[in-house]
């Protein structure tokens, strides 16, 4: 339902109460008085009211396009003034006490339609008042012929003062009620924007609350929450929204002591360890408005992640200044075992073959070359050395590396099957040889390590663009999803014996290539390798 047509609705049950308040007083005034007065005019006045009050609404159901609009209004606003002037007529004419009711028109007129309704409504009430007093002063309307009373008929001076006096009243009226729509008017406009405004900014201010990650309280001056947001009570696991004392929440959760009352200094960070290895942080500020305080605001974080790595760099750091230690270690370690390794080979030289000392010297150099290859393989873990890339002929470094693999003392303990697949074709990949040998040796020892005696080791080399893939498989006793998933970790051990850093080592070198490396494991059925090298 639009403007016009609710106020015209609104104009018809008033007309209506106030035409059946009439009649009904009318009637009562009536029965109290007797036959002697009649008041016959009164009850034509109300007939004549309800007439026209039957073709408003029949306008309002016939003709719905006009009920919408302005004219509507106008219509009724006019027969209204005329109305008026029959109750005029009917009560004293120029001098009746229901002369205001022109003015009441004038202001329903211009709170409706603002400044161009009152001043018309002024201007018709003007001219039918106008007509009014010369038709009594000439005669034209005679009250005492429509109904039986003594009427006498108003003077040139008494027209002319009642009429000049009500017409400058009528328009008095409309320029005051004009004034004070206008400024209503102009009200209305700012206190729209200014909604708009409150509206805009509670959204803005919605946006910013519901964006911060964590949470915000509001307390008063004693600590009492006043406000607070979702997020900051699921922080501190709280579930009704204000009249919780935040010192006391605090305190509970192992937090100190806290003094609302005027001792908290400006601003502080309390840190909370709660269960389920979270941890919040709360900071805490005065909270002033015109230069005193009113209150408090606390903002609580979640820190589980930033605890969480704040721990791993510490720990990192920690690891990283034993490596140093540790490597620093190992190269004091290789010389004297470099030492026992030599001496013992020149011992068993000088020893027979098959004794006891021959076997036990044996066993020394044994070890000792094993000891050798960890400490090679922790020091290179330890502080990798810059590859030196060149572009080289993968196909042949994995030949080489079979054939110096299968001639190692390691190898022949085993009796294994080694086989070569690298194809007849170049495979060229810019990389560094010496790594490049070393990881695929790495792979080759693991492969040694999980086989049984007699079982098959076999290098298979790909071209898949843009990799050359090299791929080592071997029938071991493969790996469970648990360490599969823990390989690539430095001293993870996978067999017996060694310090679990090959592997760790040929991730090393696959990152400073460029590449990848793949494992697949089935628990009892081998495990294959794959090493990713990108193609020149």
């Amino acid at each position: 339902m639009g403007e016009f047509e609710r106020t015209g609705l609104r104009l018809i049950v008033f007309r209506l109460v106030i035409a059946l308040t009439f009649l009904a007083s009318s009637l009562g005034l009536q029965v109290a008085l007797g036959e002697k007065f009649l008041l016959g005019p009164y009850f034509y006045f109300s007939a004549l009211v309800l007439f026209l009050e039957i073709i408003y609404l029949m306008i309002y159901a016939l003709f719905p396009g006009l009920r919408k609009k302005e004219p509507f209004i106008y219509i009724q606003l006019l027969g209204d003034s005329a109305t008026v002037m029959v109750l005029l007529f009917f009560t004293g004419g120029q001098s009746s006490v229901f002369v205001f009711l022109c003015h009441f028109l004038i202001v329903v007129a211009g709170s409706i339609l603002r400044k161009r309704g009152a001043f018309l409504l002024a201007l018709v009430n003007g001219l039918l008042f106008g007509l009014l007093c010369l038709s009594l002063y000439y005669g034209w309307l005679r009250p005492g012929k429509a109904f039986s009373a003594i009427f006498e008929p108003p003077t040139a001076g008494e027209a002319f003062n009642a009429l000049m006096t009500n017409l400058i009243g009528f328009f008095l009226v409309a320029m005051l009620i004009s004034a004070m729509a206008t400024r209503m008017e102009k009200s209305s406009r700012d206190l729209g924007a200014a909604r708009k405004d409150l509206s805009y900014y509670r959204h803005l201010n919605d946006m910013i609350v519901s964006s911060f990650s964590g949470g915000i309280i509001v307390t008063d001056l004693d600590g009492k929450v006043t406000m607070s947001t979702p997020r900051g009570r699921e922080l501190l696991s709280m579930t009704i929204t204000e009249g919780w004392r935040l010192d006391e929440k605090i305190q509970s959760l192992g937090g100190p002591p806290l003094n609302f009352s005027g001792t908290l200094i400006k601003s502080c960070d309390i840190p909370l360890s709660l269960p389920g290895e979270r941890h919040v942080m709360i900071s805490i500020s005065q909270l002033g408005e015109d230069g005193r305080l009113v209150g408090y605001l606390a903002l609580v974080r979640d820190e589980s992640e930033v605890v969480r790595i704040r721990g791993e760099l510490g720990l990192k750091e920690r690891l990283v200044a034993l490596g140093e230690m540790a490597a620093n270690m190992a190269h004091e370690i290789k010389n004297p075992l470099g030492s026992i390794s030599g001496a013992a080979q020149m011992l068993k030289s000088e020893t027979s073959e098959g004794s006891s000392e021959s076997e036990l010297l044996a066993i020394i150099h044994k070890e000792s070359l094993r000891l050798a290859e960890v400490l090679d393989n922790f020091l290179r873990f330890a502080n990798p050395p810059r590859p030196e890339k060149q572009a080289a002929d993968i196909a042949t470094l994995c030949r080489e590396t079979a054939t110096l693999f299968e001639k190692s003392p390691f190898f022949a303990e085993k009796k294994l099957d080694l086989s070569c697949d690298c194809g007849n074709s170049e495979m060229t990949a810019v990389m560094d040889p010496n790594q490049f040998r070393q990881a695929l040796w790495n792979l080759l020892q693991n492969g040694r390590k999980a086989s049984p005696d007699g079982g098959k080791i076999s290098i298979v080399l790909r071209k898949s663009p843009p990799w050359a893939i090299v791929e080592v498989s071997d029938t071991g006793v493969g790996m469970p999803k648990s360490e599969l998933d823990k390989m690539q970790e430095p001293f993870k051990r996978g067999f017996g014996a060694g310090a679990g850093l090959g592997l760790s080592v040929v991730y090393r070198i696959m990152e400073q290539h460029g590449g990848r490396l793949e494992i697949d494991s089935t628990y009892g059925s081998g495990t294959t390798v794959r090493l990713f090298f990108p193609l020149e």
